[in-house]
């Protein structure tokens, strides 16, 4: 396997992930609807302070996706999203890793990781805990946009890269 930063292609490739507009509001965000055009999609997939990656398996197939950037200094991930026909694999876990390496290369001073994840999303949560993600209180007065229901979850750095777990 291996991560790559994603293209346009790839991105559209995600968005076929989601049927419905709860699936792509809780994965993307208070911004994401559905239906969306495909150019709207990657106007907000491709925003510049996002960095996105595609996780590929040797057959180049598109096995997940997932965004990193910097927020309230650590590496915060989001929109990470497993390909539905290779879940239960333990693709989140790579791809996790996989970002956080990415991340720590491009940006070593980073105090950590951080996340949101909406509560009842019993898998997600568990998997980011089983990474050392544990559930905090939002360190500013405001959690942003429509994310009431959202734990904000942090790991700290404990070195200066993460390594890939395959």
């Amino acid at each position: 396997m291996t991560i790559t930063p994603a293209n346009e292609q790839q991105c559209l490739q995600v968005k076929n992930w989601f049927a419905d507009h709860h699936a792509v509001y809780t994965w993307g965000g208070p911004n994401m609807t559905y239906p969306m055009s495909n150019k709207t999609f990657l106007k907000l997939l491709t925003d510049k302070h996002f960095n996105s990656f595609c996780l590929l398996n040797d057959k180049q197939q598109l096995l997940a996706f997932g965004q990193y950037y910097r927020r309230l200094e650590h590496h915060h991930l989001g929109r990470l999203a497993v390909n539905p026909i290779f879940r239960g694999k333990g693709l989140a876990k790579i791809l996790i890793n996989a970002l956080l390496e990415q991340a720590y290369l491009h940006d070593s001073s980073a105090k950590g990781a951080s996340l949101f994840v909406f509560r009842d999303n019993e898998i997600a949560y568990r998997c980011y805990q089983s990474l050392g993600f544990v559930e905090t209180d939002y360190p500013e007065p405001h959690f942003p946009g429509n994310m009431e229901n959202c734990a904000y979850m942090r790991k700290p750095n404990t070195s200066n890269s993460q390594p890939i777990t395959r």
